[in-house]
C-alpha cells in the first residue's frame, strides 16, 4: 500500500541500494521515487555506472547515467574529497531540476553521513521537506594507513553534523546508538528506533538431510578485511574431510586478483562469479549452496563492529546456516537461535564449524529459516518512515 501519494529521494552506494530489500520497500510505499546510486568500490570492469533513476508507481520513467570521477584503486582515498564534491553537486543539480517537475520532495532518505549532510542542505534550500538518516556505519578514526585515518576523521565530522541536524534518525544496531549517546550527540534516553537489515524469507526451502557435494558461498565486496583468507588457510584440512567441497565467491573488489591467485594454489575448487548486478542470479547461486560464510577479521579498525551484515540476512533467507566471527551485534542472534556457528578468526575453528554444521544439517537449516522469519523487511522498515 503506497503512502498517500508521497515522494522520496533515496541516496545510497552500489551494490547496497537494495540491501535487505530496502529499495523494494520504498517502491511499494511511495508514488514518486528518485534513486541516486553511486559507485564507491570498483567491483568489476563491467560494473554498471552510477545512475539516477526516477520511478512513478513502481515503474521507471527516467534513467540517467551520472558522472563518475575516474579513480585508480591506489588513489581512492586521496581523491575522496573530489569524488564527494562531485556526488554532492550532482545530487544538488538533479534534485533542483526534478523539483521543478514534481515540487519539493516529501522525504530525503539515505544511509551515509556525507549524503545525509547533503540532504540537510537540500532541505535548507527548500528542495525537500524532511530528512531521514538510517545510520549504517561508524568508521573508527584509527587505521594503519594515515591517509585512511585522516579521511575517517573528516567523515566523522559529517556524521556528527548529520546526526544533530537530520529530522529523523534511525540506527542499524544498538552499538551505533550507544556510541553517539556516550559522545553526547544524542540524549541518554532518546527514542530513535533501531531497525536492522531486513530479510525476505523464501516460501519454500529444500530440506536436506546431509549435503554430499558441499557448496559454500561467500557474498560481498572482495577485501581482505572480509576474512576470506580463512578459507584458504583451512583448504588443505577441508580437502581431507570433503574433497568435493566447492566455494562460490560472488562479488568484486580491490583484492579480487589476490584471492584469484590464492584459489590457483588451493586443493579445493573455487568458483569466482564476479560482481553480479542481477539479484535473481545471485539468489539462484545462493539457493544451491549449503553454508554461507562471513568470516570478518576482528580488527579494531574494522567498521563491521558497528554494522549489520546484509550478506548474512541473504544467506538465511534460503535457510543457509552461517559461519561468522563475533564482530557484529547480530552474531548473538545467530548463536542464540543456533542458525550457524560463531568462531574466532582461526582456521581450525573454521573447519570444525563446517564439520559440525554438515553433521547436524537439518537442525541448523531449520534454525536459519526460523531466524530469517523474525526479520521480515516488510514489517521492520515501517519504523524508518514514521516521521512526525
Amino acid at each position: 500500500m503506497k503512502t498517500n501519494n508521497k515522494s522520496i529521494i533515496y541516496v545510497n552506494f552500489a551494490p547496497y541500494e537494495n540491501a535487505g530489500k530496502i529499495l523494494d520497500f520504498i517502491l511499494s510505499h511511495f508514488h514518486h521515487v528518485v534513486v541516486f546510486a553511486f559507485n564507491f568500490h570498483r567491483l568489476s570492469k563491467t560494473q554498471a555506472p552510477s545512475t539516477l533513476t526516477v520511478f512513478h508507481n513502481g515503474k521507471i520513467i527516467l534513467e540517467k547515467r551520472l558522472f563518475q570521477t575516474p579513480t585508480p584503486a591506489s588513489l581512492a582515498f586521496i581523491l575522496l574529497p573530489i569524488r564527494s564534491l562531485t556526488i554532492f553537486l550532482q545530487i544538488l543539480w538533479h534534485t533542483w531540476n526534478l523539483k521543478l517537475l514534481y515540487g519539493p520532495f516529501d522525504i530525503y532518505f539515505t544511509v551515509n553521513a556525507f549524503t545525509a549532510w547533503s540532504g540537510n542542505i537540500l532541505r535548507s534550500l527548500g528542495f525537500v521537506k524532511k530528512t531521514i538518516f538510517w545510520i549504517w556505519d561508524y568508521y573508527p578514526p584509527i587505521h594503519e594507513n594515515s591517509v585512511v585515518m585522516f579521511m575517517r576523521r573528516i567523515y566523522w565530522r559529517f556524521d556528527t553534523i548529520a546526526t544533530q541536524q537530520t529530522d529523523h534518525i534511525v540506527f542499524l544496531n544498538r552499538h551505533l546508538k550507544t556510541l553517539r549517546q556516550k559522545l553526547c550527540l544524542l540524549p541518554k534516553y532518546c527514542k530513535n528506533p533501531i531497525v536492522e537489515i531486513g530479510t525476505n524469507p523464501v516460501s519454500y526451502t529444500r530440506k536436506i538431510n546431509r549435503p554430499k557435494h558441499i557448496q559454500i558461498v561467500f557474498l560481498g565486496v572482495i577485501k581482505k578485511i572480509q576474512g576470506l583468507d580463512i578459507f584458504f588457510q583451512s583448504a588443505q584440512l577441508l580437502a581431507e574431510l570433503y574433497p568435493d567441497l566447492t566455494l562460490h565467491v560472488i562479488g568484486g573488489g580491490p583484492d579480487y586478483e589476490y584471492f584469484r591467485e590464492k584459489a590457483n594454489q588451493s586443493p579445493l575448487k573455487v568458483v569466482f562469479h564476479g560482481y553480479i548486478n542481477n539479484e535473481n542470479i545471485v539468489d539462484t547461486i545462493i539457493r544451491k549452496c549449503h553454508v554461507g560464510i562471513a568470516p570478518y577479521v576482528p580488527d579494531k579498525s574494522n567498521c563491521m563492529y558497528f554494522s549489520d551484515p546484509s550478506k548474512i540476512k541473504r544467506y538465511i533467507n534460503f535457510g543457509l546456516p552461517v559461519i561468522t566471527t563475533n564482530v557484529f551485534d547480530f552474531s548473538k542472534d545467530i548463536k542464540k537461535m543456533k542458525a550457524g556457528i560463531i568462531i574466532p578468526y582461526d582456521s581450525k575453528a573454521f573447519v570444525k564449524a563446517i564439520y559440525k554444521i554438515i553433521s547436524n544439517y537439518p537442525l541448523y537449516q531449520a534454525h536459519a529459516i526460523a531466524l530469517s522469519k523474525r526479520y521480515r523487511y516488510t514489517v521492520l522498515y515501517k519504523k524508518i518512515f514514521t516521521v512526525q
